[in-house]
């Protein structure tokens, strides 16, 4: 090696190392004296390699070579690197295995000064690519870039910006979102340094932007994930904000609108969660009008959007756009039947809902049956449906299905759905007067609240199915406790739970004599149902709780109720549901109070009749109601016969609903019979027995100022 080229080779190797300690402040000399040693070795590698050969083409094609290769340090700070200086850099390589491989071939030939060109061959070969071949991304790359440069360069800027780019990504990985938002933020910044905030360059650095959106989207999914959509719905508008953001000049613009589309699809979702309609109404035709520009050969994505809108209209009561949006989904899932069937059940079991609601209960079988083709009657779901239609048929029936609902989830091992059965199972067993078989599943249904999410929320089931259960026996202050518990849950926050419970605590009251803003009540319920375009059958249960509480007060108003939860029946072909038979109940009460005892009597017979269709005779509290109401006019008609032999039905109802237990209609009943004997068989002994028997089973349900309590220590006086 010459002594010329020993100290070029230190000077490098001194400059070098100060940059690596100070700084860019040694990074030009150092260039300097690396481009000199590379012109060295290009024009004088005769005199520089010293390899003693008769051939002296080796030695100036080895100088060209390890010159040219060397040259390409130079031009380091020149980024992106050419395919030129790759190329160069390549030749070297090759040049360095070739003399390998000669080595390896001809141990003995290959001389002192044949190896010292390997050594400096490969030596500027490992720099060389290290510095032509290291992604940006490469942090030790990176860092020997940064020592070269000026703090505050261009190419600086460039470089902190994929510093910042790879921390980024690395709190994504962390699912660390806060941290990765502000790296991401930091590029940004350093990208403007990089083009010198001129916004005609920004495009070159779009892609910051987009991982900014990324984050605030992946951080948004993840406050979805746990239902806490107004942080997620707040991050999911930083989101769209970047993307549309004036200064982001998007590289790919169909990327870009397919990005910003999609988030406006997470913004719907999040508003539906919400309940936030006018924006979720926003966002629909934003989807809907823009769809072309981001659609793919096959629908499906639309698709997704469409049974999105159903659900929200479904909770709105807005059922007919409901249904027309679920058939257009039917249309795309047609394009790829095969591919879908999934989809087609979910979409299928949507339109089963809206038809069922509206009490469509032959369409809603008709998609019921398209369901069981493409599935098994022996499907949880099929078995669910198949129970909720029954149930407004025959609930005898649909008790039977609901119990193989139960085991069927329950072989699934799927909580949620187990317990969503158990509810509808837990209603029929209501409906049925099963009440003891109501305490032992209630009590499975609450063990599943801890399986489930959401337990507070579905904590409000269960309380009102107890409310309604010990209404129904008479445990009227128990109920309300329910009922009221069951009115300050969150699950209850919309106008439609609020008004249900708010209808039956009213009842309550009345039972307990407890004063209420009763006209308030009645304008607010009034307001409420004006709102419904279409009356359904499925919804009269508010009409006849507004009729209820309002019989014998505000009879004209009663009435005009009653009879729309009767017309409304009509118009839809219902003869058998338990609602007709509640209302012709409260008309017959109406004019009872009106002292027509005549029309009263019709009314109660149609009542009774209608109740006796849907439950069987004798099978229900309802009937048992209604039966007491009918002994009452009888006696006011001194018809003491008949009004005996419907205290025997009212009697046998009783024990087929309570058997042995004793409620407050036991208290009633023996009231009624105690009017009979002292009417009738003028037994005076016989009827105070009979009052002070009512009179110390009511004192367990009311207090001693409650009317029934005062007339029966009246009765008991005369």
């Amino acid at each position: 090696m010459k002594k010329s080229e020993k100290i070029l080779i230190i000077i490098i190797l001194l400059l070098f190392i100060g940059v690596l300690i100070f700084g860019h402040h040694f990074t030009t000399p150092l260039l300097i004296i690396t481009s000199i040693l590379s012109i060295c070795y290009i024009f004088g590698g005769f005199y520089f390699l010293n390899y003693q050969n008769d051939n002296a083409k080796l030695k100036i094609l080895a100088g060209i070579i390890i010159g040219s290769a060397l040259g390409v340090f130079t031009f380091t700070l020149w980024l992106p690197v050419s395919i030129f200086r790759k190329i160069l850099v390549s030749i070297n390589i090759i040049f360095s295995i070739l003399l390998i491989g000669i080595w390896i071939k001809n141990k003995n030939n290959f001389n002192k000064e044949l190896k010292y060109i390997f050594f400096r061959s490969i030596t500027i070969a490992v720099i060389t690519s290290f510095f032509t071949f290291s992604s940006v991304h490469f942090k030790t790359y990176r860092d020997f870039l940064l020592s070269m440069l000026k703090p505050d360069s261009s190419l600086s800027n460039n470089l902190l910006m994929f510093e910042k780019i790879d921390e980024y990504k690395k709190f994504m990985n962390l699912k660390a979102y806060d941290q990765a938002i502000n790296k991401a933020k930091e590029a940004i910044v350093y990208g403007k340094k990089w083009r010198n905030y001129d916004t005609l360059y920004y495009q070159d650095f779009s892609g910051t932007y987009e991982f900014l959106s990324d984050a605030y989207i992946d951080y948004g999914d993840d406050f979805y994930n746990k239902n806490d959509f107004k942080n997620a719905l707040n991050n999911y508008i930083k989101a769209d904000s970047v993307l549309t953001h004036k200064e982001h000049k998007p590289k790919y613009v169909k990327s870009t609108e397919s990005d910003i589309y999609w988030n406006r699809y997470n913004l719907l979702l999040t508003y539906n969660k919400l309940s936030d309609y006018d924006n979720y109404d926003s966002e629909l035709d934003y989807l809907v009008d823009n769809y072309l520009k981001v659609k793919d050969t096959f629908d499906i994505d639309y698709h997704y959007i469409l049974e999105n809108a159903s659900n929200n209209y479904y909770t709105r009561s807005y059922y007919s756009d409901a249904i027309d949006l679920n058939k257009a989904s039917l249309i795309i899932l047609n394009q790829d039947s095969i591919n879908n069937i999934n989809s087609f059940k979910s979409t299928y079991v949507r339109l089963i809902k809206n038809y069922l609601i509206t009490d469509s209960t032959e369409t809603a079988k008709t998609y019921l049956n398209k369901y069981g083709k493409i599935t098994s009657n022996n499907d949880c779901r099929y078995l669910f449906y198949k129970t909720r239609i029954l149930q407004k048929e025959n609930i005898k029936e649909a008790l039977d299905v609901a119990k193989k609902t139960c085991k069927c989830f329950e072989q699934e091992n799927k909580p949620t759905s187990l317990f969503f059965s158990n509810l509808l199972l837990l209603k029929l067993e209501l409906e049925n007067s099963n009440y003891k078989n109501f305490e032992k599943q209630i009590k499975t249904t609450q063990d599943l609240i801890s399986q489930i999410e959401n337990k507070s929320y579905n904590q409000a089931f269960i309380d009102e199915l107890f409310a309604y259960y010990n209404f129904i026996k008479g445990n009227y202050i128990e109920s309300k406790k329910y009922y009221v518990k069951a009115l300050n849950n969150p699950k209850n926050f919309e106008e439609v739970q609020k008004n249900s419970i708010e209808l039956k605590i009213a009842q309550i009251n009345d039972e307990l004599d407890i004063s209420y803003d009763r006209n308030s009540l009645n304008l607010k319920i009034i307001n409420f149902l004006s709102e419904y375009e279409t009356n359904y059958p499925s919804t009269t249960t508010f009409h006849n709780d507004l009729g209820n509480i309002n019989t014998g007060f505000n009879k004209k108003l009663s009435d005009s109720i009653f009879k729309v939860t009767i017309e409304c029946h009509k118009n839809f072909g219902i003869s058998k549901s338990s609602k007709i038979g509640i209302a012709y109940n409260g008309l017959a009460t109406n004019q009872f109070y009106r002292k027509k005892y005549k029309k009263a009597d019709s009314l109660y017979t149609i009542a009774i009749k209608k109740l006796d269709d849907f439950y069987g005779k004798q099978n229900n509290v309802n009937q048992l109601i209604c039966y007491s109401n009918i002994i009452e006019l009888k006696l006011k008609q001194k018809k003491y016969d008949q009004a005996l032999d419907f205290l025997k039905k009212a009697q046998l109802t009783k024990t087929n609903c309570f058997h042995t237990e004793v409620t407050i209609y036991d208290a009633y009943l023996l009231k009624l019979e105690g009017d009979i004997i002292k009417e009738n068989k003028k037994d005076i002994n016989l009827s105070t027995e009979k009052y002070n028997q009512a009179l110390e089973m009511a004192k367990n349900y009311f207090d001693n100022n409650h009317t029934f309590i005062v007339e029966l220590k009246n009765k008991i006086k005369q």
